[in-house]
């Protein structure tokens, strides 16, 4: 019986080798070109993402310079008093700008209770005692007052409710006191007492402004005065035990128009014991966020007012 046997011609398989390698290689090369057009195309959006973020913070920083001449423009209308009926505290809609828009405001931190009055350097005790009436007012445990003067006091001994090194290095994770004023009101989560409720609460009343010990204007008494043509009527009655909602409420009223005088003021509220209270102001917070395509980039800036002179002492972006 013959066999009959059937062979693929040399020629055949190279041309099917052939064909296979081509298709390797046409697979490698899309492979490849699709790597290309991604990673361009991700370059492109890096790219334009800085662009806007670069943007951003230039519209950011105008932001800022414009907010300068506003307040220069109030105090020169009305020397020696910065009040809430002025351009400053005025809420602007968002503003259009090439690209996006700009959201901004400003708000006068003398018309909150400084953290930093609780360091040593100013009369401690008086603006203490100050504290602990704003903590009274909001419900929350007035031994939180001892607890935030050890944080930054150097002393080494707690007092009776406060906390030193001890407490917190036995926390996880653990920490030390920073035995200097706050930098930050954010840094006040980290004090003994201070729950992200209690946080909340006094977050709108308080602000962290290390000061010089003879500071000039919008201060008094070589120490943190508070604006009582700014400050709210709850931080008004810290001022001392005995001022009541009402007198609070005629200061509010009295200075609706173009803001009240010292003299003005102790006519209707007198507490020469207590911490400093004045009419004009020398710190502000301007918050603005610029917004360009799909990229937002919000400066947090801390302007200070001297005489004719505004100027940023401390900018953020991000974050307080």
């Amino acid at each position: 019986m013959n066999r009959r046997t059937s062979a693929i011609p040399v020629s055949s398989r190279q041309r099917g080798v052939a064909l296979i390698t081509a298709l390797i290689v046409l697979a490698i090369a899309a492979t490849l070109s699709a790597a290309m057009i991604w990673e361009g195309s991700l370059d492109t959006r890096r790219t334009g993402t800085l662009i806007q973020g670069n943007q951003a913070m230039e519209y950011a920083l105008g932001a800022e310079s414009w907010a300068e001449q506003i307040l220069l423009r109030d105090v020169q209308k009305n020397p020696g008093i910065i009040d809430l009926g002025q351009d400053w505290a005025q809420q602007l809609p968002p503003l259009p700008v090439e690209g996006g828009q700009i959201i901004g405001h400003i708000e006068d931190m003398q018309g909150r209770f400084n953290l930093d009055t609780l360091a040593p350097g100013q009369a401690q005790s008086v603006y203490k005692l100050q504290f602990g009436r704003l903590l009274k007012a909001l419900n929350l445990d007035p031994s939180i007052a001892d607890a935030v003067s050890d944080w930054m006091n150097t002393n080494t001994v707690a007092s009776p409710n406060g906390a030193k090194d001890d407490f917190y290095s036995r926390l996880q994770p653990p920490y030390l006191t920073a035995m200097a004023p706050m930098t930050s009101v954010s840094e006040l989560e980290l004090v003994k007492g201070v729950t992200p409720q209690v946080y909340a609460a006094l977050a709108p009343y308080v602000c962290a402004i290390p000061v010089n010990t003879n500071p000039g204007g919008g201060q008094s008494q070589g120490g943190w005065g508070l604006n009582f043509n700014t400050a709210s009527p709850l931080l008004l009655m810290t001022l001392a035990d005995n001022i009541t909602e009402d007198q609070a409420a005629q200061v509010v009223a009295a200075r609706a128009n173009q803001g009240i005088t010292q003299a003005q003021f102790t006519s209707i509220i007198k507490a020469p014991n207590g911490p400093p209270a004045v009419p004009t102001s020398s710190y502000f917070m301007l918050t603005v966020t610029a917004e360009i395509g799909s990229t937002h980039v919000t400066l947090y800036s801390l302007l200070n007012l001297t005489g004719n002179t505004v100027k940023a002492v401390r900018r953020t972006f991000g974050t307080l």
